[in-house]
């Protein structure tokens, strides 16, 4: 049985923007809403939309636990009064990337709904980034720029891995593509898994981990030895 949304979210992180941006952007009692923004994703329980505004677009991500059943769920890490919930971790990893150089959407603001201490919803409100992800653009580029591309994606996982970032969570899906006038820029989104260990070493257990998730992907396309060749220098 679902429970009725306390109004006002509480903003457990918020970028120096937000306010600035609040006055544009639609209220935050309502950006959480399905029927907000055009349609990026759309899945039972979350969903993204592209937020159309004069400062420049937003997208907003909202996880959504309407029963107690999956409240309880995962308790533990995400939705229990201690936890903390997936926009909050995805705001905070946004923020590690940046502060040390990676491409990655601004973070404006993650908004969290409580029932009793337990989250009902949580929403993540970013900068748009001028990117598609790889999953959907390596298939379309010509050879030469796909291993550019492949290239690209290698040298930045590699680079993460050094500075002590474990993604567990690394997709195609969630690696963003966009040329530059330098080559490929590559912006890593969609982390709430991420962990951090010692910088240094990048043959640990779970930066192979990493790669043993993306490798087959690059591998589909007959770019995972480009990408771990450039991950290497």
């Amino acid at each position: 049985m679902s429970t009725r949304i306390p109004n006002p979210p509480h903003c457990e992180r918020a970028d120096n923007a937000w306010p600035e941006r609040c006055q544009s952007l639609p209220s935050t009692a309502s950006l959480w809403q399905r029927a907000t923004g055009e349609a990026v994703t759309e899945h039972r329980s979350s969903w993204v939309r592209r937020v159309p505004d004069p400062a420049g677009d937003a997208f907003v991500k909202t996880y959504e636990y309407a029963s107690w059943a999956s409240r309880l769920r995962d308790f533990g890490k995400r939705t229990g009064p201690w936890g903390t919930p997936r926009a909050v971790r995805e705001f905070d990893a946004l923020v590690w990337l940046r502060q040390r150089g990676f491409e990655a959407p601004t973070p404006l603001a993650a908004l969290v709904w409580r029932h009793w201490g337990f989250v009902v919803r949580a929403t993540l409100v970013t900068e748009a980034f001028p990117g598609i992800a790889a999953a959907q653009l390596l298939p379309t580029l010509p050879t030469a720029e796909r291993i550019n591309a492949a290239r690209a994606i290698g040298a930045t996982v590699g680079r993460l891995h050094r500075l002590g970032w474990r993604d567990r969570n690394l997709d195609l899906r969630n690696l963003l593509l966009a040329s530059g006038h330098d080559g490929w820029r590559v912006a890593k989104i969609d982390s709430p898994r991420f962990v951090l260990v010692r910088p240094g070493r990048d043959d640990d257990r779970l930066a192979c981990a990493d790669w043993l998730r993306l490798a087959p992907q690059l591998a589909a396309l007959g770019l995972a030895e480009a990408a771990r060749g450039a991950a290497r220098s």
